[in-house]
């Protein structure tokens, strides 16, 4: 029985490492959007139940765990309208082929209501403090 389970066990771990390494490293707290007008303080550390792809979205069919605002991406930082506006893939509510922050935060608030001055205002929430 020993002989069978540890061919069995090395095969699990040989297939799960790869899996691990594909992830790329979680940045650290503190990464600033900086738009316009004002700058969001965006933690990983408090969305590290959303997937990576839910936000990074595929490029030329590849992941692509850039920055938002990369050039070439949603880095136009003036415009309040368009896929290459960083103000649009942040607050648009519906509509865009993946979900934005403002789409994500009013699902959250519907389950639990007494967070949406927390994630949907702009005055004094956690996005904007």
């Amino acid at each position: 029985m020993k002989k069978t389970l540890l061919p069995a066990g090395l095969l699990a771990l040989a297939l799960a490492v790869p899996a691990f390494a594909a992830q790329p490293p979680v940045p650290a707290d503190g990464l600033k959007f900086a738009g316009a007008k004002k700058t969001v303080i965006f933690n990983h550390s408090t969305h590290k139940t959303v997937e990576c792809v839910t936000c990074h979205h595929p490029v030329k069919e590849q992941e692509n765990y850039a920055k938002c605002a990369t050039a070439g991406c949603h880095d136009d930082l003036q415009a309040k309208k368009g896929t290459s506006s960083l103000y649009a893939v942040v607050h648009t509510r519906k509509g865009l082929k993946y979900q934005t922050c403002m789409e994500c935060h009013q699902k959250i608030v519907a389950e639990k209501p007494e967070l949406k001055k927390d994630l949907t205002g702009c005055a004094k929430s956690k996005c904007h403090p």
